[in-house]
């Protein structure tokens, strides 16, 4: 695995064992998904929900997250986490909890109102054992999140109202046999982040024509400082 783009393009992290049960998203939608995102990741706190090996939240750090947040329940995942945050030197920047996605996201409590991006790639079973669970978890998110965060989820299956909230309002991109749904939630925020915010919404749209492609949008507010109350602690040794 390596990273694609940005400080640390080209930069080798370590894979899951080949019997592990976690599925890294892959290179093409990894790359496709931070097109679709561009600037809107810049100098944003970045949380990477059920992150397996860390991949998602290290290339956010690379392309200018100014933090990153990462939870996973495996333990073993937790240490390969550490160990890829070490290799390409991000302790300062990188939180890591281990913990339950779903319980840890309930309990998330931003700090100040700047925007940020929290990524999830559940285990692709889950859309079917705990349907309501995620959608859940995805409809808390949106309404807890500063006005102007976006929401980025990676799915197996076809997506719809059944797992995501006020459907309409997702831009859904679809790469082979996976989707991506992303949502940038509105309200009272000031108008240059209001213009970086829009996503526009799209349905069935096999975007590997697109590839490549990174959708300029203008720069948003400084959010280095950002934090969550449900965690609190740096990232240290798994």
């Amino acid at each position: 695995m390596r990273i694609i783009a940005g400080q640390r393009r080209g930069h080798k992290i370590n894979g899951p064992r080949a019997s592990a049960d976690t599925r890294p998203t892959s290179d093409l939608v990894r790359e496709s998904l931070f097109n679709i995102l561009g600037e809107l990741v810049e100098d944003r706190l970045v949380v990477d929900l059920f992150a397996g090996t860390g991949a998602v939240g290290l290339e956010a750090l690379s392309r200018g997250a100014s933090r990153a947040i990462f939870v996973e329940r495996n333990r073993e995942n937790v240490r390969l986490i550490h160990r890829n945050i070490a290799t390409l030197r991000y302790e300062g920047r990188s939180q890591v909890r281990h913990a339950d996605a779903y319980r840890w996201a309930r309990s998330l409590r931003p700090l100040d109102d700047r925007p940020i991006v929290v990524f999830l790639d559940p285990p692709y079973r889950d859309y079917d054992v705990n349907a309501r669970r995620l959608q859940h978890m995805i409809g808390g998110l949106i309404d807890q999140l500063p006005a102007g965060s976006a929401v980025a989820l990676e799915s197996g299956r076809l997506l719809d109202a059944q797992i995501l909230p006020d459907f309409d309002s997702w831009d859904i991109r679809r790469y082979g046999n996976t989707q991506v749904a992303i949502r940038v939630s509105v309200g009272t925020q000031a108008p240059e982040v209001a213009a970086a915010d829009q996503v526009r919404p799209k349905r069935d749209g096999d975007d590997e024509q697109r590839q490549g492609k990174n959708e300029q949008r203008p720069h948003g507010r400084d959010l280095s400082a950002g934090w969550f109350e449900s965690g609190q602690t740096r990232a240290g040794p798994g």
